[in-house]
């Protein structure tokens, strides 16, 4: 062959190698750069992606769900005249206060014979008279609501009206004494129907009534005050008198001499 020929088939030769190896080059990047743009930058990531998870503590951060309170015991609306208990266990209550000068009294007098009572309030005087609720409660006492104006022609009324006498009555006694229970409600006059307990039961209180009434209200005097606790008096009863509703000095002096009498023949005193 001709030297002409062999370096033209030479020419072609080197021509070859370089074109296959561009074409190589090219698919090679191809597939790299296809790849790259399969797989999107995080900056071009969707933003809530991107945003980051809230720390420890971060108010805005969802809390596991609180399960539900149980819901109050229903409360038995049967009308209570005695405690429970055996043989001689008695319950005083007082009425009407809490009171200036008589409430202090007779807290002074329960503490010095270690007795506990059930105070029986009325709203009003709850409201006026904080200090006093809160002195009844640091003793150790039991509350009874006694309705807000002492409206002894209550159950005549509406049960709107009914359930506005109770729930105002709470509502001062819980502001004088936050988170206090007061389990108990009374009607003045003792004037009780079953819409006045029912709506009593619906405020979470008992409907307490008495077995032994002192009447120490219209001031009969002391030994007719004795006389008549001693003839009305059984086991589980539990006693009606007053820290307020005006002067109450008859009051004080009956319990003074009723309290060591009754624990001298072997009752002992307890509450509802």
């Amino acid at each position: 062959m001709p030297i002409q020929g062999l370096r033209f088939q030479a020419v072609i030769t080197v021509i070859s190698i370089l074109v296959c190896g561009a074409l190589i080059w090219n698919v090679g990047n191809a597939g790299r750069w296809s790849q790259a743009a399969a797989s999107p930058r995080a900056a071009d990531a969707p933003k809530e992606i991107q945003a980051p998870l809230p720390p420890p503590g971060n108010p805005n951060a969802q809390q596991p769900a609180t399960p539900p309170a149980a819901p109050p015991l229903p409360v038995d609306p049967t009308l209570v005249s005695k405690v429970k208990g055996e043989g001689k266990v008695v319950a005083l209550t007082l009425d009407d206060g809490p009171w200036p000068e008589w409430t202090d009294k007779a807290l002074s007098l329960l503490a010095r014979y270690e007795v506990k009572a059930t105070f029986c309030m009325v709203g009003q005087q709850a409201k006026d008279h904080p200090d006093l609720v809160r002195k009844v409660v640091a003793a150790g006492h039991t509350l009874c609501n006694h309705t807000m104006t002492h409206d002894i022609n209550l159950k005549k009324k509406t049960p709107e009206e009914i359930h506005a006498q109770m729930q105002e009555a709470l509502e001062w006694i819980h502001k004088a004494s936050p988170g206090t229970p007061v389990r108990w409600y009374r009607a003045p006059g003792g004037n009780w129907s079953d819409e006045v307990r029912q709506t009593a039961a619906s405020l979470g209180m008992g409907s307490l009534h008495w077995t032994v009434d002192t009447n120490d209200w219209q001031k009969p005097g002391v030994d007719k005050m004795l006389q008549t606790v001693h003839s009305q008096l059984g086991p589980r009863g539990v006693i009606l008198c007053h820290d307020g509703g005006g002067e109450r000095t008859q009051t004080i002096a009956m319990l003074d001499r009723l309290i060591p009498e009754l624990k001298s023949a072997g009752y002992t005193f307890v509450t509802p």
